[in-house]
């Protein structure tokens, strides 16, 4: 394999590639649903310095995920002063972990280059990246998921102390940040480990009553909270229950219930959402990865899944099991496929290293026109989107895109090996699509079309003071973020004109444009109003892409001061 493997220098630069992109993304304002959700739920932490209770910017409890990530968002925003920035730090922070836990497995499971090419696929994900943006839960989750199980098989292979410590660390970390998920995945995963190398032995040593022990301590903080928010509380009513039991609920009911499609408003399963999922959530390897699934199957069906030194069945088995359980799901996201990118990464890195090592130059010649297929319908979508959809505004972002598309081209027609194209030239299209749509597109949609960023700068700069401000036929997790305000809701135009009546002080009002027109109506005097664009921008038409029939699906959203 030397004449093929790719120098260390090549590497460094495709990971600086990918950490441009990502970068860029860490200045994007947040969306409105879960990330500007979440990041207002650690917001109410640092005002109001309470770290136990978890609750959300209308002041309702917030019953789904544990507090870690809350934890995280608002520690930093004590380092950072709040931002987006500040918000999505500890993400980035975890997705370094997770790209360098990845890499280590892969090292132990197979050699260096496999770790360093598993730690490269990672990092270069779709999906990865817009969990960096649209923050919620999954980068964390999924650090805490590949960490657990890096140490895990580190523990079967080395059998030092620490391994035990920082397995049940991973553990509990998967575990504060989504429950139970962050605990199953990485013991499955070492099933597997254990049952293909026939290592019966080590499947019931004792050592694993320590971590689980350990792990019991780590997460003590986390189920504490939940008992003095809830299971001290059983007046508090959260989604049509009361007499909640927190402990009840982080333990078992979180995963169960979203399994089982209670109260997360069930819909139509679809037992194939995951598989077409995965074509766009891990661009641009995702036909490579369903290549290499397939590709090791065959391999243990031919062997009779016989144990072979340096092949795992740790890969394949757990991807069969968690796409089972989520596929079953009555309540299915795309990002609940997060957690399986670290091993989808290692498969594939394994399936290439592996045509490299047998010199399988049809396999690999195959697996570059395959990105070649990729690379050409993302190109497509992106001149799509950055010439006629949302022209590129900024100079910086331009001249960062040709230099990739550049190195792209000079990649493809310089002589060269298979496998060097196929890691250098999927690479870098990665990090062109997020620069351009973590410094272009994004930065457009946001900006211009997501009025409750802009209205909310606009609170914080004028300095509209605390509890002045009221939502009106609305609510923007948004709009409470960038103004940093936990906005009030006034239900009613007789509740808004109640209030002008008998108040003696100036408020505001964040409303539609209908809200403002019965405002009007009421004879509630505007004295300063401050109006923006506003598009669900979570659910893009072909009507708001064209620009020139986009005027069509826009509302307006107003900031109104009321005298």
């Amino acid at each position: 394999m030397t004449h093929q493997k790719i120098n260390i220098s090549v590497y460094f630069w495709l990971f600086a590639a990918l950490f441009v992109a990502y970068v860029f993304g860490l200045f994007v304002p947040l969306m409105d649903e879960d990330a500007s959700h979440h990041a207002n739920i650690a917001l109410h932490m640092f005002q109001h310095h309470d770290y136990v209770n978890l609750v959300d910017d209308l002041g309702k409890d917030y019953l789904d995920k544990p507090h870690l990530h809350f934890w995280l968002a608002a520690l930093s925003y004590n380092i950072f002063g709040v931002s987006d920035f500040a918000y999505k730090f500890p993400s980035f922070l975890m997705t370094i972990l997770a790209v360098y836990s990845t890499y280590r497995l892969a090292k132990l499971l197979y050699n260096h280059e496999t770790g360093l090419l598993a730690a490269l696929i990672l990092a270069a994900a779709q999906a990865e990246f817009l969990a960096n943006n649209d923050v919620r839960m999954d980068a964390l989750l999924m650090s805490g998921i590949v960490l657990a199980t890096w140490q895990l098989v580190e523990a079967v292979y080395l059998n030092k102390w620490y391994n035990y410590v920082l397995a049940a660390l991973g553990l509990a970390i998967g575990f504060c940040t989504k429950g139970m998920i962050g605990f199953v995945m990485p013991c499955v995963a070492l099933f597997f480990l254990l049952i293909y190398q026939r290592n019966w032995k080590r499947m019931f040593d004792w050592q694993w009553i320590v971590v689980l022990l350990l792990w019991g301590v780590f997460i003590s903080p986390c189920v504490y909270c939940y008992y003095l928010q809830y299971d001290l509380h059983p007046e508090k009513v959260v989604r049509g229950m009361d007499h909640i039991s927190g402990v009840k609920f982080i333990m078992w009911s979180q995963n169960f219930e979203r399994l089982e499609g209670k109260k997360w408003g069930k819909g139509h399963k679809d037992y194939f959402f995951f598989f077409h999922t995965a074509l766009w959530a891990f661009l641009p390897w995702c036909l490579l990865t369903y290549y290499a699934f397939f590709d090791r199957v065959s391999y243990f069906i031919k062997t009779k899944f016989a144990p072979v030194k340096n092949m795992e069945l740790l890969t394949v088995g757990t991807t069969v099991i968690i796409f089972a359980i989520i596929s079953s799901s009555g309540y299915q996201l795309p990002h609940y496929l997060n957690v399986l990118f670290p091993i989808f990464a290692v498969l594939t890195a394994g399936m290439l290293v592996q045509k490299v090592e047998e010199q399988n130059t049809t396999a690999l010649k195959y697996s570059l026109y395959i990105q070649y297929f990729v690379m050409g319908a993302v190109l497509f979508l992106l001149v799509l989107l950055n010439l006629w959809c949302f022209p590129v505004q900024s100079w910086l972002v331009a001249i960062v895109s040709v230099v990739l598309l550049g190195i792209m081209v000079y990649t493809i027609a310089k002589p060269s090996l298979p496998y060097k194209k196929i890691v250098i030239v999927s690479t870098l299209l990665a990090s062109l699509t997020n620069v351009l749509l973590n410094g272009n597109v994004y930065m457009q949609l946001l900006k211009d079309y997501q009025a409750g960023v802009s209205l909310g700068k606009i609170a914080r700069d004028k300095n509209i003071p605390d509890g002045s401000i009221y939502n009106y036929n609305i609510h923007s997790s948004s709009f409470n973020f960038h103004s940093q305000h936990l906005t009030g809701t006034m239900n009613g135009i007789d509740t808004v004109k109640a209030y002008a009546d008998t108040t003696k002080k100036q408020f505001w009002i964040y409303t539609t444009e209908q809200g403002k027109d019965q405002l009007e109506q009421m004879g509630l005097t505007t004295t300063t109003a401050y109006g923006h664009d506003n598009y669900g921008i979570t659910r893009l038409t072909g009507t708001f892409l064209n620009p020139k029939t986009r005027p069509q699906v826009l509302d307006k959203y107003y900031l109104l001061r009321i005298k």
